[in-house]
């Protein structure tokens, strides 16, 4: 049987049955990949907390070529994030984000970009900044990524430029200036518009020094919308958060 090793954060973990649970990985090199972690249900098991939510870890594994499950032979922890990711203030937060990567990234996608954006929120939120910019500056990275992202600075329909102010569309694949409105009720404010495309050459370190002052509720529930609308699929955990409120 074929072996191999990653590095990977962990996105979910459930029983499988009495002995084994079933884990899911965003691996650095090869996207999500579908794991059995053979004894890790007992009480007591070789993997110990590895599987709590956004661990980072290196992972050895095999598989059959009959079989979609890969089974995880042992493992490391390269890094715990679990008192953060636990915390309050920030838990449903993450549960979002793991969701919204476990519905929109296919399997064995190899793209670093999503693993390293992880990462660096996580990196981030532990130096205290706030969660909600961080959370908007995954959503606007992650539409980027997979090309679904609008442009902030241009009308998709007259192709105009210059606006300050802009519309989206009722299927969310693209904005309408303000001549080229009609019906749409979702508009976004030029500091909104600014922020997109200050994002496009920024880390999320930078988002301290973001000089703007809207609240990023709104936003973020267009840009979630968005995220759902092409998914075809509902986030549930954003519905404990106080943004969806």
């Amino acid at each position: 049987m074929p072996q191999a090793s990653t590095l990977a954060l962990v996105l979910s973990s459930a029983p499988l049955n009495e002995q084994d649970k079933l884990v899911t990985l965003l691996s650095r090199e090869n996207g999500l990949l579908r794991a059995v972690a053979p004894g890790a249900a007992k009480l007591k098991n070789r993997f110990g907390s590895l599987f709590e939510l956004f661990t980072e870890g290196e992972f050895q594994y095999y598989w059959r070529e009959d079989r979609e499950l890969v089974t995880l032979s042992k493992g490391e922890i390269k890094k715990s994030f679990f008192p953060l990711v636990s915390a309050a203030d920030n838990v449903f937060y993450f549960y979002l984000l793991a969701e919204i990567v476990l519905k929109s990234i296919p399997a064995n996608q190899a793209d670093t970009r999503i693993y390293k954006l992880l990462l660096a929120i996580l990196q981030e939120r532990e130096k205290r900044l706030a969660m909600d910019w961080l959370l908007l500056y995954f959503l606007v990275w992650l539409l980027r990524s997979e090309g679904l992202l609008f442009n902030p600075r241009r009308c998709s329909n007259c192709s105009g430029r210059g606006f300050d102010r802009a519309w989206l569309r009722s299927d969310y694949r693209g904005l309408l200036c303000p001549a080229c409105r009609s019906s749409e009720r979702l508009m976004l404010d030029h500091e909104e518009l600014d922020y997109i495309a200050w994002t496009a050459t920024h880390s999320p370190a930078d988002c301290e020094a973001w000089a703007g002052r809207f609240v990023p509720a709104g936003l973020i529930r267009v840009l979630t919308g968005k995220i759902e609308y092409h998914g075809e699929f509902s986030l549930q955990a954003r519905r404990y958060l106080p943004e969806f409120r």
